[in-house]
């Protein structure tokens, strides 16, 4: 009889029904005729007997070696060629299993062999007990087959006695009666074995999936580390399970923290939810709640979920909660300063009659009535400052809704930030608007306002930044502050508040006579990339969104869901293709497609410009133009650096970029023409580099 190997086949057309199979394997041939059908068009697994000859002679030689399927017959009479593939058939003493089968096939041998001896030396009692051997071992590798598996021994056992003594003999009865105790120990062991895998099976399977952390430890002198780890805890701690492996606890977990609760854990046997911090591979902080259950043999299951977020949340709602008690007060002062203020001025001498008052009375009060409503719209709109929880918020999406006053149509406003979203309270909405507001009311005679962000260490810096007049450099800081006597900055302060509460940031960091420019530094964790990480991916662009830069062309960056639409146009570039995890791809729009693409990717140590590419039958109409000055005002405020073609550095020294030696490259940015060994003009390739603004 002949073993089974698994035949993985692909047709095209009609199905195939497969007649003959060839074999070949030295100067061995020979056909089978399986009489399988192999559906059309899809891979489709068969199970092919090999002949005996395969297997057994000696042009195969050992379990293994390689045979060629040299033909498939089908239906239509058309031969397919096959290909070598290894033969797998099962070897008892090989693999995995080999010293579980070697201890069973030697342990029945010298068993039977020992009882044969005894029979016929006339020793039957004692020896048979050696039959037990086996039959145990077999019962628990094998549990399923604990029962046919100890049949056959005792069988084997109880045909020996027949054979040697005769069916006569009292001792033949004794032989059968012990044939059936192994038969119903062998059965009990593989009902236990069964029973202990099943349970063993359930344990494994809430261990690893489970959607907490978990952690299996020992005690080894008083140092506890990890034996295994599930899935959860490896990504939470940003790991890997086998580099978890024999790891101390201390690896990430602070020794301070890390012996408190340990101590506690063996002063009372468990740990129930007790806060900690637990440090990733990559220094991040998780705030968890742990536990800790004692089990035998010196260890303990440590069990952790990730509650960061949530110990971010409630910080923020006390930050809001005090923020809001501040604000109400303040709010309160200048209510009643600003009523007051109107009360005088009413109660002064000949204000009794309006046609007596003196003049620029009726100014005044206007200004004071104009000066309680703002407030009166202020104290609306911080009064949800809290009590909703902090959110996920598209930054682009958040601004493209605003509505600011004032001459919007003669301002051109260009967003940059597509692909981020900013966890802050809902109101951080309002701080947008209030911010581009600001430039519409105060800015002068501006025709730009630009929001864009620049990543840095410790997080991101989002700016809102406009070309109106700007703020004079002693005003930059008394803008945000509460004016105790007066009615101006009240709006900032606020607006700062309502950062606060999730740890962000706001500073003016513009130049008088050349705009205002206010940045919102982000802190790590409170900002995402749509499509990088757990940051889910957003839909496609709307057609018609986007800067207009000149004429009918827009500009806007790619999500991660049309980054498809770069790779499709870049097919004729090299089939460059973009990486959403660190790539910005720009794209010039006409009637909502794309017709020339930018692209800026983050390396270690900087920024690339490349894939700079307009489709031939696009060309000669400044698409490219468009897209690179998009690109420009969305990350111009890194040092940008380029591998231009020598005849293109005049186009790209309109944005800005200079010749520079190779040697001025950032490291990586250099090694991808490291193939031109040092030679880059000999390449037709000039290094060049943006400085930022």
């Amino acid at each position: 009889m002949g073993e089974f190997i698994m035949l993985s086949s692909k047709t095209r057309g009609n199905s195939c029904f497969i007649h003959e199979v060839r074999f070949s394997a030295g100067t061995l041939n020979q056909r089978v005729c399986p009489g399988k059908e192999s559906p059309s068009e899809r891979f489709e697994n068969h199970y092919i007997p090999v002949p005996a000859p395969f297997l057994y002679g000696t042009a195969l030689g050992e379990t293994g070696a390689k045979v060629r399927l040299e033909e498939c017959r089908c239906a239509a009479n058309d031969w397919r060629s096959g290909g070598a593939f290894a033969v797998k058939v099962p070897n008892l003493l090989r693999g995995r299993n080999a010293l579980w089968n070697s201890a069973i096939v030697g342990s029945t041998v010298v068993a039977l062999g020992v009882n044969l001896a005894g029979l016929l030396t006339g020793i039957t009692i004692i020896i048979p007990h050696l039959l037990y051997i086996p039959v145990v071992i077999s019962a628990y590798r094998y549990p399923k087959r604990g029962l046919i598996l100890a049949g056959c021994i005792s069988g084997a056992y109880a045909l020996m006695v027949v054979a040697v003594v005769g069916m006569a003999s009292l001792t033949v009865a004794e032989a059968l009666i012990r044939a059936m105790v192994v038969i119903i120990i062998g059965e009990l062991v593989a009902l236990l074995t069964l029973r202990l895998r099943t349970q063993e099976r359930l344990y494994q399977g809430l261990f690893d999936n489970s959607e907490a952390g978990s952690i299996l430890i020992r005690n080894e002198g008083g140092t506890w580390k990890v034996e295994e780890a599930n899935w959860n805890a490896a990504a939470l701690l940003k790991r890997d399970p086998a580099d978890l492996r024999g790891q101390p606890l201390t690896t990430f977990w602070s020794r301070q923290e890390g012996e408190d609760i340990l101590s506690l854990f063996s002063r009372q046997g468990r740990v129930y939810a007790v806060e900690t911090t637990l440090s990733a591979a990559d220094g991040d902080e998780q705030r968890v709640l742990i536990s800790i259950a004692r089990i035998p043999e010196n260890q303990a299951v440590l069990t952790f979920v990730d509650i960061t977020r949530r110990v971010a949340a409630e910080q923020a709602l006390k930050n809001a909660r005090d923020k809001l008690h501040l604000l109400s007060r303040i709010s309160g002062d200048h209510l009643h300063r600003t009523v007051k203020e109107m009360i005088e001025i009413l109660d002064a001498p000949g204000a009794e009659s309006m046609a007596a008052a003196p003049a620029g009375v009726l100014p005044r009060i206007r200004a004071l009535a104009g000066t309680l409503a703002r407030h009166l719209s202020l104290t609306e709109t911080y009064q949800e400052l809290g009590t909703r929880p902090p959110q996920w918020i598209p930054v682009q999406k958040a601004l493209e809704s605003l509505e600011p006053a004032g001459k919007k149509g003669e301002v051109s406003l260009r967003f940059w930030v597509e692909r981020l979203e900013v966890y802050a309270d809902p109101l951080f909405r309002d701080v947008l608007g209030h911010v581009v507001g600001n430039a519409f009311r105060h800015g002068g005679s501006l025709q730009n306002i630009l929001v864009t962000y620049q990543r840095m260490d410790g997080g991101l810096t989002l700016m809102i930044e406009d070309d109106g007049a700007g703020i004079p450099a002693a005003m930059k800081d008394t803008i945000f502050e509460y004016d105790s006597g007066g009615h101006g900055g009240l709006g900032l302060f606020i607006c700062r508040q309502i950062l606060g509460v999730t740890g962000m940031t706001m500073t003016e960091i513009g130049t008088e006579g050349a705009g205002a420019r206010f940045a919102i530094h982000i802190p790590e964790g409170n900002f995402r990339i749509e499509g990088v990480g757990d940051a889910p991916p957003f839909p496609a662009g709307e057609a018609g969104r986007g800067a207009r830069l000149s004429g009918d062309v827009t500009v806007r960056e790619l999500t991660s869901a049309e980054f498809t639409v770069a790779d499709a146009l870049w097919v004729d570039y090299h089939s460059t293709t973009g990486n959403p995890a660190s790539d910005r791809i720009f794209a010039a729009f006409i009637n909502g497609n794309a017709v020339s693409l930018a692209r800026c990717r983050r390396h270690p140590d900087g920024l690339e410009v490349d894939g700079i590419f307009t489709p031939e039958r696009h060309r000669g109409h400044g698409y490219a133009n468009a897209a690179v000055q998009g690109l420009v005002e969305a990350c111009g405020h890194d040092p940008l650096y380029m591998h231009s073609l020598r005849n293109l550095t005049g186009f790209y020294a309109r944005y800005g970029f200079v010749a520079i030696p190779e040697g001025a490259l950032p490291p990586t940015i250099r090694e991808r023409f490291a193939w031109a060994q040092g030679e880059m003009e000999q390449a037709n390739v000039a290094p060049m580099m943006r400085e930022p603004t």
